[in-house]
Order: structure tokens, then sequence, then C-alpha cells
């Protein structure tokens, strides 16, 4: 082969020029002349002899169709290597189709995983949620109470807040008013159920030598005798009823051991109930360096009502004494009248005449309790010109009050949400009626734990209007969400 001749390759075949490359004579034979050869070579590039014409400028012929000794078709605009050949670019079809599987693969994973993670997840816990107005407001001006021409007084309705308050903030001497704060510390310690007379306890034998002194000082008292018994209710009675001093100090011996003790347990249940500017020095009140204010007692009467055992002791008239001795009026002369229900009163010359009390008023089918205290009235006539000015107090205030319908028996007023956008609705199990007087905001509200699944009509919650309750039943079944709704919930934003 000549060694002149173009390089071979899968391209270039020396085939395609057969008077290109002449085949070399047989061995002693006479070469060509050299004009029969039609090509030479200049430079490394192949011409055309004597023209002058660069084969790499002329067009390659082409191969027959399907002939594979020509090897593959050049590629057609590509590019070229840096020989100036062609090549052409080959598509893995087979690795284009294992990507596309494994793209879909993934995908599927990753959706099932998705799917997965939201079925196993915990889900939220069911919530309550009101459907009527958050707050109801009475139109008109707030009413004016007729307060006493001294001291210091205030009102409140239980579930709805303060009507109104007169005088000055200054602590000042409670008397016997002090006792609510004893039976309440006694009662939390010794819870006593209704009806019941409760444990029996004995009068130590240094409180019976106390009596002389205690009758020589004016005080109020029972007679009493050392190992003398006394049922928790009867003691109880003896206090509140007709403000027994002695009793008192008895009560505190028996819960607490000491005087000293008992009277820290007073102090601290005042600051738990939020009485910042009531200070106690001693069970009975008898001392005047126990103060309060009347926006306090008004705080601690209104927690002493919801005590079964406090308002049945409160609500009665006359003590009567186990023993089989005489039978005494209490001092409370409202108990029956114009809704008067419970309360205390107290008096020395240096507190006045004290009262706190207790009344309940219907209005528009609800039973209101109207609570209040007056303190610091004239000296003179004991606790009389307090209960006066509380009595025109608790007219004024009733005569106030009104009501509104919310929603009938069986309407919608709430729904239980499951937290993934489902939920059941939730009705009134009776007419809910909000009361109040006007210029008063009443807040609506909903509390309640409701269930994962419940059947129609069962108690999931209390719809809470001001002083009123509401049972929340469910319209419908309430069941845990499907497995689509898991599937597809969304978490809330969070705040």
């Amino acid at each position: 082969m000549r060694h002149d001749a173009p390089p071979r390759g899968p391209h270039w075949p020396d085939d395609r020029f057969p008077a290109a490359y002449p085949q070399e004579a047989p061995y002693g034979a006479e070469p060509p002349p050299a004009e029969a050869a039609p090509y030479g070579r200049a430079s490394g590039a192949w011409e055309y002899a004597g023209e002058g014409v660069d084969l790499q400028d002329e067009p390659w012929p082409a191969a027959p169709a399907g002939d594979t000794a020509y090897g593959p078709e050049p590629h057609q605009g590509g590019t070229s290597d840096e020989d100036g050949y062609p090549w052409q670019e080959k598509k893995p079809k087979r690795k284009k189709r294992r990507r596309v599987l494994l793209a879909v693969f993934f995908v599927l994973i990753l959706l099932v995983s998705g799917a997965t993670f939201q079925i196993v997840r915990p889900l939220p816990d069911p919530a309550l949620r009101l459907t009527t107005a958050s707050a109801h407001t009475f139109p008109g001006a707030p009413p004016r109470l007729p307060w006493p021409a001294q001291g210091q007084a205030a009102v409140d309705v239980e579930g709805l807040g303060t009507m109104g308050a007169f005088g000055p903030t200054t602590p000042t001497p409670t008397a016997s008013v002090a006792k609510v704060m004893t039976a309440y510390v006694f009662l939390s310690d010794h819870p006593l159920r209704s009806g019941e007379e409760g444990p029996t306890f004995t009068i130590s034998p240094q409180e019976a030598a106390r009596l002389p002194m205690r009758i020589s000082r004016g005080e109020s008292l029972v007679e009493v005798t050392a190992g003398q018994k006394f049922s928790q209710r009867e003691a109880l009675e003896a206090l509140m009823i007709v403000s027994a001093n002695n009793i008192a100090h008895e009560l505190a011996r028996w819960d607490s051991g000491n005087l000293t003790a008992f009277v820290a347990k007073m102090n601290a249940t005042a600051r738990e109930l939020g009485m910042d500017s009531t200070t106690y020095t001693d069970p009975s009140g008898y001392d005047s360096r126990t103060v309060s204010t009347a926006a306090d007692q008004v705080k601690l009467l209104r927690a002493a009502m919801r005590v079964p055992a406090f308002a049945e002791i409160v609500a009665k008239q006359t003590y009567v004494p186990r023993n089989g001795d005489t039978a005494r009026p209490g001092g409370n002369i409202l108990l029956g009248r114009n809704g008067f229900v419970g309360g205390k009163t107290g008096y020395t010359d240096l507190a006045g005449g004290n009262y706190v009390f207790a009344a309940r008023r219907r209005v528009g089918g609800v039973d209101a309790l109207i609570v209040g205290a007056v303190l610091d009235q004239p000296t003179g006539n004991g606790a009389m010109p307090a209960m006066t000015a509380a009595h025109q107090l608790v007219l004024a205030a009733g005569g106030a009050m009104t009501s509104a319908s919310l929603a009938a028996s069986g309407a919608r007023v709430g729904m239980v949400d499951d937290g993934l956008g489902g939920g059941s609705p939730l009705v009134a199990a009776t007419p809910v009626t909000v009361v109040g007087w006007p210029g008063l905001t009443v807040r609506i509200s909903a509390e309640g734990i409701p269930p994962r699944s419940a059947a129609a009509g069962h108690k999931v919650g209390t719809l809470i209007v001001g002083a009123t309750r509401t049972d929340l039943r469910l319209q419908h079944r309430f069941q845990p969400p499907d497995v689509l709704h898991r599937i597809i919930r969304r978490d809330p934003p969070t705040r």
C-alpha cells in the first residue's frame, strides 16, 4: 500500500476512490507514469492534480443505503472532531427509558410515604367552636344606684361583674363580717355535705373560762361549758346566725391548733381570692385591726356562696342549739324579703355598721345572684343603717336588670371541630337567655372537652352566657375523620 495515501478509517474507505489509490505494481514491473495518478499531495492536503482543489472542500460520495461497509452515517449538522471527522450523537433509548421508570418509581415512593405519614400522624384534639356572636351588649346608659351617704359599698352580680361601687377604697374595720372568712376557711378544710351535721368538737376549758370576760366586754356569744359538744354544723350556725365570738375562736383551735396558725390561713385565702386590701388579725373581727374593703368582701362572699353548706347555714333565720336550749333569732332581719338569701352583719363602735349580703332575682326566667357589701355606716344603731342601705341597693339593682333571648331550644349555636375541616353541629338543650343591665356587655363562650366520637344528642360541653349555663348537645353523630381527610389535611398556620 502506498505510504502517501490518505489514512483509512470508518469514514474514508479507500475503495471509494479506486483511481486515487492505485495498487503497487508487481515486483519487477515498471511503475505507471506519474501523470497517470490524478491526485497529488501538497502540504498534507489532497488535491486534484494540477487544479489545486482541496479535497476537504469537496463533498464525499454517499454510501449506499444499508451499506455498513462504509461505517455509520456521518452526523448531519453536528460537530466534528479535531481532525475534521464528523461524528454521530448516539441516543441511548434504553437508558432514557430506565431513567423515566426510576423517576416514576421515586415519585410513587414519595406519594406513598407522604400518605402513610399523614395517616399515622396523631389527630388534632376536637374543639368547641361557637357559631353565635361572642358577646351581647345591652343598649342604654348604666343604672344609677342609690348609694349610702357615707362609708363604702359595692354591688356585683354573679357571672356578670360589678354593677357599681361607691366611696373610698381605704381598708376599714370589718367587725363580725370577718366571720365569713372564718367559716369559709373551716369549710375548705372540713367539707360538709348538705344536711349533714358533721363531726363533733368539744369546748376547751380555756374557752369556757373566758366566758365572763366576753360577757363583760359586750361580745356576741353563746354560753358554753368545758367539755360541751358541738357538731360542725351547729358550731357554724352559732358563728354565722348569732355571731358567737367564742365559737369563732374554738373553730380556729379545732382547725389549726392555735389562733396564730388559723389567722395565717385566713390571710393566705384572702390573697388567693384577690383580696389585696384585706388583713385579718383574729377569727371573730372583734379586733379593729382586722380590716377590709367593700369590694374585697364582695369577692369573699361570692366565693362562699358557691359552697352549698355555707349557703344553707346563712339562709337560716334562727339558731337552734342541739342541747335543747332556747332557740335564738339571727341578726340578719332581711332574710326572706325581696330575695335576700344570705349575709352577715357586723358592728363595733370603731367599725360602725357593716353588712354583706346575697339576694336572688329572677330575670327572664334566669336566677341572678346579687352580691354586695356596705361598710362603715353611722354608729349608734348597730348594723341597721348598713342593712337599710343594702335593701335599697338590691331593689334598684334588681329593677335595672333585663334579659334578651339569644337562641331557642334545639337551635344551632356551635360545632365540634375535628381540626381537619370537618365536624358536627351543636344545639342548645334549653333556651339561651342573657341577663344584664343597660350598658353591659356580656361575653358568650363555650367550655368542655368533646370526645373523638359520640352519638347524636350526646352532651359535649356547656354554653356560658354570663350567669347562665346551657348544655351543648350533638345534632348529628360525630366521628373521627376518614382516611381521605387525613391524607389531604393541611396544618393550620402558626400564630
